[in-house]
């Protein structure tokens, strides 16, 4: 595998409380490891055996989940911009060139708007506040000198990430369309969503057989039923009128019928829809999408609807058939994109026949132990990518970019056992996923990256040598036994990962902001501090500096405060 060692080796040595340092793989993943570790190899093994090694210019995007409409009514609390930032400027740290956000039906469909009281709008409300949230998004991607992406399937009212309206999804809204009704809405909401971000790239259809599942509408399922769906979203899109927009749909290459579907979005082998025939969209895509997640080589499939197989016949092999796909997409001359992908945690026998098995897999995502495997699956995307000459790939966990949990029987997936010994953990799916998202959150606030996000920075963003600016205009603020230090953000040829404060000639944080709070100090005493920034390259910028001696008590004001000193000032 290109280059793949020397990648693990510097992210194993890169420093911070978020770097994964190594864990001993627990019991009840041993076999799994081991399984996928295997399946890896091979992946890779079978692209090389294709791919002379030459790159191709594709953009490197990553997932804002903050933004994803399944969030709800909480994309719409006054500070939810905040959170959007912060991602923003960590992804751009890493290497990131385009952002991809989920703006999946019926978000932004006036009728449904209309009909649900987020608590933060009232129905008559909601169409323009939601409209004017997703503006704002695509304004701040572009702020930050990165390319808008938008993928569309229908929201979950289920699952780890499921809908904050779910219930009212699954047991009002979704029942009530026909078919025709459900086709006709999402083209008309493509518009709307086309119109609203202009984004650069859009996936008109992601997962047909999730979509089904999730919508009740069984047709979206079937190539047919989704060919006609899309006739209509690509007639929308292109409708809408904005200028240099791409458009693309797909599938998982999960599908038992993938090929199918390959077809079908490529115009590949077309003909009259009749029973046995091969039928095609009517217009052309610019590309076509594709979901890798699982890898496994001997899957069980059992798909809904299709009868399992018995396992050591018949079994499936998920990489070959993501080869598979590039092949047809090559056959026709047409670029393809990865709108979300990762390392699914899954065994050959568990695919369809775990309880909760999407949720269980995911949640398994959260463990640090598979750090390595996940570096070694972000190589494959990128070998893949440069291969088929893909226009774009967003990696799906953007949490693990800034986080992993250490496993341990105390926040262990319930009942999830393995090859391990019970008992095994207590904790729910949900709970776990929940957890790692919130620290994920911690560590980006301390600038704190894994070695995933930085074996992820050295394969996009090879060979940067320039240190980011000087931080500008940096000022404290003494109290009673603390000082605030503010300052102007730096800027970076790739993206700014953190700063560097330094107290006396000794660093006492990092962090991602801005800004910074130093407590516990002692009274009338002067401390000097330096602040630095720094990228995902090591690289790191001439310090600013700044003099502060903190007051005697008798000389406090009533709110504590002293006042605000100027660049390299003493407050006194």
């Amino acid at each position: 595998m290109r280059r793949s060692i020397l990648l693990w080796l510097i992210a194993i040595l890169f420093s911070g409380t978020g770097v994964c340092k190594g864990q001993t793989v627990p019991s009840a993943y041993t076999d799994l490891y081991t399984e996928l570790n295997g399946d890896l190899a091979d992946f890779s093994a079978g692209i090389n055996a294709v791919w002379s090694g030459s790159t191709y210019p594709v953009i490197y995007a990553g997932q804002l989940t903050d933004a994803n409409s399944n969030n709800g009514p909480n994309l719409l609390v006054p500070s939810s911009m905040t959170p959007i930032q912060t991602q923003l400027l960590m992804m751009k740290a890493v290497g990131l060139k385009a952002v991809s956000v989920e703006v999946s039906f019926p978000m932004l469909y006036s009728p449904f708007l209309s009909n649900v009281n987020t608590g933060l709008c009232i129905p008559s409300t909601c169409q323009a506040n939601f409209q004017a949230f997703y503006a704002n998004v695509a304004a701040a991607i572009r702020a930050q000198g990165m390319k808008v992406i938008v993928e569309s399937q229908s929201m979950m009212p289920s699952g780890l990430q499921s809908s904050a309206w779910g219930n009212y999804l699954s047991a009002t809204f979704y029942p009530s369309l026909t078919w025709e009704q459900y086709k006709a809405a999402r083209a008309a909401t493509v518009a709307v969503v086309a119109a609203t971000m202009q984004p650069d790239y859009f996936v008109l259809q992601e997962e047909p057989d999730t979509e089904a599942s999730q919508s009740g509408q069984s047709s979206a399922g079937q190539v047919a039923g989704s060919t006609s769906m899309l006739n209509g979203s690509i007639a929308a899109a292109r409708g809408a009128g904005v200028s240099g927009m791409k458009i693309g749909a797909g599938f998982g290459s999960w599908m038992p019928v993938y090929q199918a579907f390959a077809n079908s979005f490529t115009q590949t082998g077309c003909s009259v829809p009749q029973p046995g025939t091969q039928p095609c969209i009517s217009a052309p895509l610019d590309f076509l999408d594709m979901h890798l997640f699982p890898i496994i080589e001997n899957a069980i499939d059992c798909y809904p609807g299709v009868a399992c197989s018995t396992f050591g016949s018949g079994l499936t092999n998920f990489w070959q058939n993501a080869l598979a796909v590039v092949n047809t997409a090559n056959a026709a001359g047409m670029h393809m994109t990865m709108s979300q992908n990762w390392l699914r945690k899954v065994r050959d026998s568990e695919w369809f026949i775990l309880p909760d098995g999407g949720d269980i897999e995911e949640a398994r995502e959260a463990y640090s132990f598979w750090a390595t495997l996940d570096q070694s699956f972000l190589q494959i995307v990128y070998d893949l990518a440069n291969y088929q000459g893909m226009y774009w790939v967003a990696p799906f966990n953007t949490q693990n970019l800034s986080a992993y949990l250490t496993w341990s029987s105390a926040n262990a997936i319930q009942n999830d056992c393995g090859s391990g010994t019970p008992p095994c953990g207590t904790l729910p799916p949900s709970t776990v996923f929940s957890d790692v998202q919130a620290a994920a959150a911690a560590e980006i606030a301390q600038a704190s990256y894994t070695s995933t996000a930085l074996a992820w920075h050295n394969l996009i963003a090879p060979g940067d040598m320039t240190a980011p600016s000087q931080p500008g205009a940096l000022r404290a603020t003494a109290f009673a036994s603390s000082v605030g230090l503010y300052w102007n953000p730096s800027t970076d040829n790739v993206g700014v990962a953190g700063y560097q404060v330094w107290r006396g000639g000794v660093q006492v944080a990092s962090v991602f902001s801005p800004s910074f709070q130093d407590s516990g100090l002692a009274v009338n005493a002067s401390y000097t501090y330096q602040v630095k920034a720094f990228d995902l390259a090591s690289n790191v910028s001439q310090p600013a500096t700044v003099a502060v001696t903190l007051p005697h008590p008798a000389s406090l004001s009533v709110s504590g405060r002293v006042g605000v000193s100027g660049r390299g000032g003493t407050i006194q």
